[in-house]
């Protein structure tokens, strides 16, 4: 995909993997719609990109964690008349510690961003992605696709339904013009590691992290290579679920993940 001249829609845009696609294909000549709830943030990052890459660059302020918001994000779009040729959809968090340790309402909001409305933007965009010459869809997972996560259950289970939807819509649209990948970082320095720890659990996950910057260029990468999915980072507990039973790696998980936490 010739990504010069085109426009890249951004959610989760105002920081970590979203706000270095931001960058990243801003040095590649595309123009960016750039999603988030913070405007300031985004505003701050549109201004740099514009006086640095002399792109156009949309800001959208849109909680995407609230129902109905993926609609509203696309009226919007077309309301400005903006042709949109790669869709990233980054906007995502997750909380760790006990399941029951957090409200019902904060995984209502969880499964509304990380699952609801990142269907609904691939739904709402699909048929005028059709419509142009070169198109993508880059939708981010995490190595938590791939696993059972105990004291992230509601997130790993988020993640794993992206890898699986993302999967079959490269099946669906293999024949068309639409490349479709699933990017699937592991740790990665981000404003994600904040929110998920805001229970204030001693937590080292932070250490020896790829950044955001390193992830985004080995996502695009793997994207232009029209690979379907990549994995960032550790992927050593990947390689090991091939060889264990999936009773071992759960109980491997969680006694990791209760030591780290301190739980």
């Amino acid at each position: 995909m010739n990504l010069t001249g085109k426009t890249a829609l951004i959610t989760g845009a105002s920081s970590g993997i979203g706000e270095a696609f931001a960058y990243l294909l801003a040095s590649k000549g595309m123009n960016l719609v750039i999603v988030a709830r913070s405007k300031a943030k985004l505003e701050t990052i549109a201004q740099e990109i514009r006086d640095k890459y002399q792109v156009t660059v949309e800001v959208l302020q849109q909680d995407l964690g609230i129902a109905h918001s993926a609609k509203a994000l696309y009226d919007t779009v077309k309301s400005r008349q903006i042709g949109i040729d790669l869709l990233i959809n980054n906007a995502g968090f997750g909380k760790w510690g006990r399941f029951e340790a957090f409200a019902a309402e904060e995984y209502e909001q969880m499964i509304q961003l990380n699952v609801t409305s990142l269907t609904e933007l691939c739904y709402f965009f699909l048929e005028d992605l059709k419509q142009r010459d070169e198109a993508g869809i880059i939708n981010v997972g995490s190595t938590a696709s791939f696993m059972p996560v105990p004291f992230s259950g509601v997130y790993g289970g988020t993640k794993s339904y992206v890898l699986s939807f993302t999967e079959a819509l490269v099946g669906e649209l293999e024949s068309t013009n639409i490349t479709v990948h699933c990017l699937c970082p592991s740790g990665t320095e981000s404003n994600f590691n904040a929110v998920a720890n805001s229970n204030n659990k001693t937590d080292h996950s932070t250490e020896k992290l790829m950044s955001s910057a390193e992830v985004a260029q080995i996502g695009l990468d793997a994207f232009l290579a029209k690979k379907h999915y990549v994995v960032t980072g550790r992927k050593t507990q990947i390689t090991i679920m091939k060889f264990l039973s999936r009773r071992r790696v759960i109980q491997m998980i969680a006694d990791f993940w209760e030591k780290r936490l301190g739980l």
